[in-house]
């Protein structure tokens, strides 16, 4: 029907003869045009650093418009690959509070970041805060590789969601590195804050596809997120990480006294060299709910969750671990331990979980959602519970709270 105004007449006459007539204005407005994200700065890669960053003449690369952004404002990078060469992607502008500055992928995962760069050294470095770096590709193409794919320089309030991190080569040696890593890991804790890692897929880090773990049993700082900050607020979430060579998949906390809680929910960890995930010194109101974590341990036989310290009474319930080499859980850098309860142990062979259990990841044609009937369907809880899953579906879905990065139905 066209918008606009008509009139409609209708007249009747009865038995006797009398009539009556009325009429009728009726407005039909016109259907609204479909919204749309408006960015403040547009990259292509056809585009040029020395453009304006406007839709119809973008920028080249995505750290030299984000830099240009002021707070509150969004950085659109168009499909295509970002090639630094022997540097890095460096994202310095920070928002404030209330207002970040985001720079996003306008399709989830098409946007490559890569770099060629050798030796101790990253493909992305986040410095700014109050900030989200979202949707993005980060990977390195030199067989020589570096040691980090993201790494978060930044003190407070940042958000690093949706994006993909693989094949960073790494040296095996004390330097570490991963996937995404904030800083102050390693030797000297941390003290940024405030920070989520959210739905994020990083995987072949140090391993090659269809190949072993490149890093032998002795290496141990190198995982795929690691977050070693005494800092407030660190949320890891969603997250799918698999094929870590020389350390866990994921490492929170610090080697010294941590007085802030932690939260490790709804995560996928699997088939990792050492370990699945290890909580260093957690602090009361730590929360690990909702994770899967399955056969981690295949070089160094570590144990599936290893929480350090479990006098601090964390909420460690409603998780599903099976088969990881050194024991499903464990305390004090793998001591084997009784499970907590409330969580369950499933084997993902049986064939009950996933749309297609694979050991060795995607690469095998693995499909980790959650099939119907799965075990892990409506059996977790709320306590931690991301609001969405990783493909951005709400939860719950269900008669409950899944566990897993997926909610079902998808």
């Amino acid at each position: 029907m066209n918008s606009g105004t008509s009139t409609y007449s209708v007249g009747v006459i009865d038995a006797t003869g009398q009539s009556a007539s009325a009429s009728l204005n009726l407005t039909i407005a016109a259907a609204p045009a479909p919204s749309s994200t408006t960015a403040n700065y547009y990259v292509s890669p056809s585009g040029s650093d020395s453009n304006p960053c406007t839709q119809s003449s973008p920028c080249a690369t995505p750290d030299h418009a984000f830099n240009l952004a002021s707070p509150g404002q969004t950085v659109q990078v168009a499909a295509g690959t970002y090639d630094y060469g022997s540097g890095a992607a460096n994202f310095t502008k920070s928002g404030t509070a209330g207002n970040f500055i985001t720079v996003t992928c306008a399709t989830r995962g098409a946007c490559k970041i890569q770099n060629s760069s050798t030796g101790n050294s990253t493909v992305v470095v986040l410095q700014g805060n109050y900030m989200t770096f979202d949707g993005f590709e980060v990977t390195n193409t030199s067989s020589a590789g570096n040691n980090v794919g993201i790494y978060v320089a930044s003190s407070f309030f940042v958000n690093i969601t949706r994006n993909t991190i693989h094949h960073i080569e790494i040296d095996c040696g004390h330097n570490g590195g991963g996937g995404i890593v904030t800083v102050g890991s390693g030797s000297v804790a941390g003290t940024g804050h405030d920070f989520t890692i959210d739905s994020n897929l990083v995987y072949d880090i140090g391993w090659p596809d269809g190949g072993s773990p490149k890093c032998p049993a002795s290496t141990v700082q190198t995982d795929g997120i690691l977050s070693e900050t005494e800092g407030a607020n660190i949320a890891i979430t969603n997250n799918i990480v698999y094929h870590v060579s020389g350390g866990w998949g994921i490492g929170t906390g610090t080697t010294g006294p941590n007085s802030t809680p932690q939260l490790i929910s709804n995560n996928l960890v699997f088939s990792n060299a050492n370990g699945g995930m290890i909580i260093t010194n957690s602090a009361p109101g730590t929360i690990i709910t909702n994770n899967i974590v399955l056969n981690n341990g295949s070089v160094s036989g570590q144990c599936g969750i290893d929480n350090y310290d479990p006098s601090s009474n964390p909420t460690e319930t409603d998780n599903n671990v099976f088969g990881n080499s050194g024991a499903d859980y464990c305390t004090d850098w793998g001591t084997p331990a009784s499970a907590p309860p409330g969580n369950i142990s499933v084997n993902p062979a049986a064939g009950t979980t996933f749309v297609n259990w694979q050991l060795n990841g995607y690469f095998a044609g693995g499909d980790y959602h959650e099939k119907a009937g799965s075990p892990t369907h409506s059996a977790g809880t709320s306590t931690g519970a991301p609001s969405n899953d990783f493909d951005g579906n709400p939860r719950p879905q269900g008669t409950g709270y899944d566990i897993g990065a997926y909610e079902y139905p998808n």
